[in-house]
């Protein structure tokens, strides 16, 4: 089996030991970075599989050294570790370029099998030699959920991690119903009511995104998910 190489960056000494250490003994592979800037020199000089990282950080904070990662590689999956927890500050973490986040204090079970589904989800996901294929028709506009581009005419708008996730199960059943529960267990790994303000505040987002084109439309099935709704043939 592939050993999965992690890049924790976590300026608290002790819990970095911790995750670290017991990452190792899991079996994965684990380089440890003490602040932004450190973690950043780690990401552009050598290969990893997965990124966790804490928010606030001396030198250079989370949000920013994401972003700055995302201009490199717009799919390795990365985990934010937060002790915020207002929507408005998990919402940043996505739109940075976070694909999921955990609440500190953590237990470490969760953050293993968090970090395996993610590694396993952007394997499926990566593109293999002809990418023709990758793009997805939703009314007027070209949805590539590989590169998290959205093209209405000659404008592009580049996606967060979460609103390509999220447009990509949409659209995977147009014109049908996705329950609320499997689309956040699919993109958050759990279904709390937590959860489901964030991914309020995300389907507000791709409306957003989408309103050049009339003939779209999110539509919330009350009590029951989301549909996103053409009004004419695709």
């Amino acid at each position: 089996m592939t050993k999965i190489k992690v890049l924790l960056i976590e300026d608290d000494p002790a819990l970095r030991m911790v995750i670290s250490e017991t990452l190792e003994i899991e079996g994965f592979t684990c380089v440890c970075a003490c602040d932004g800037l450190d973690g950043l020199e780690k990401f552009f000089n050598g290969r990893v599989d997965v990124v966790v990282a804490d928010i606030m950080m001396p030198k250079l904070d989370g949000l920013e050294m994401v972003s700055r990662m995302r201009q490199r590689d717009s799919v390795i999956p990365i985990i934010f570790l937060t002790a915020k927890s207002s929507v408005n500050d998990v919402v940043a973490g996505f739109e940075s370029g976070g694909n999921d986040y955990l609440r500190k204090p953590f237990s470490m079970r969760e953050l293993i099998v968090r970090i395996r589904a993610l590694y396993e989800r952007s394997n499926l996901n990566k593109p293999t030699g002809d990418t023709r294929s990758n793009n997805i028709r939703i009314g007027a506009y070209s949805f590539d959920p590989v590169s998290q581009l959205l093209q209405f005419g000659i404008q592009t708008e580049e996606l967060s991690a979460k609103e390509s996730e999220l447009l990509a199960v949409l659209s995977g059943s147009i014109n049908k119903v996705v329950p609320s529960s499997e689309i956040m267990k699919s993109l958050w790994g759990e279904d709390s009511y937590y959860v489901a303000n964030s991914l309020q505040v995300f389907i507000t987002r791709l409306r957003q995104r989408l309103k050049e084109d009339p003939s779209i439309r999110i539509v919330n099935a009350r009590g029951i998910g989301y549909k996103l709704v053409v009004d004419y043939p695709r």
